[in-house]
């Protein structure tokens, strides 16, 4: 019988014996090379333009009146309230301010006022995502009526035709 070989790399055995993981190593890279700074000048601008994208658009959207027009006016709103939603994301993942409280504000006056989405609703159903991600039973986010994320799904919702699209 031969020697027996380690299945680990040896810079990963000198990390283990020194008390870090190569993850907190690239952790500690990442944060010392300042990727992980609050992009304050980036958000501020995002939080000051949304609102004004968003009334522009509703002008528009007035100003148009009853025509095939709107159309267009629906996919800019679409686009429009998909960044606003993506900024209340961040804050409620308090990625924006330092502290909870601001990103709390900003979670309510984009998800509830601007968006028209509970935060508190969203919160709680992220948390669950978070704590099982992709997992079938537990993740709210995978369980959707519109899209078939697995075989079985579309089995039971969806007609011979479009499972075989969405399910190839």
């Amino acid at each position: 019988m031969g020697a027996i070989r380690s299945t680990t790399h040896a810079g990963a055995r000198a990390s283990a014996r020194r008390g870090t993981s190569e993850f907190a190593e690239l952790a500690k890279q990442i944060r010392d090379s300042g990727w992980l700074h609050r992009r304050y000048g980036y958000y501020w601008t995002k939080l000051i333009a949304a609102p004004l994208v968003l009334a522009l658009g509703l002008i528009v959207f007035i100003w148009i009146g009853d025509t095939w027009w709107q159309l267009f006016t629906a996919a800019a709103l679409a686009i429009v309230f998909t960044q606003i939603a993506f900024r209340g994301h961040d804050a409620a993942h308090r990625q924006i301010f330092v502290t909870g409280r601001w990103n709390d504000w900003i979670s309510l006056i984009l998800g509830d006022l601007l968006v028209g989405m509970s935060y508190g609703w969203w919160q709680r159903k992220h948390t669950r995502h978070h704590a099982n991600p992709n997992k079938l039973g537990s993740d709210p986010d995978i369980e959707l009526p519109v899209i078939a994320v697995t075989a079985e799904t579309a089995d039971r919702h969806l007609p011979p035709l479009l499972r075989s699209w969405q399910c190839a």
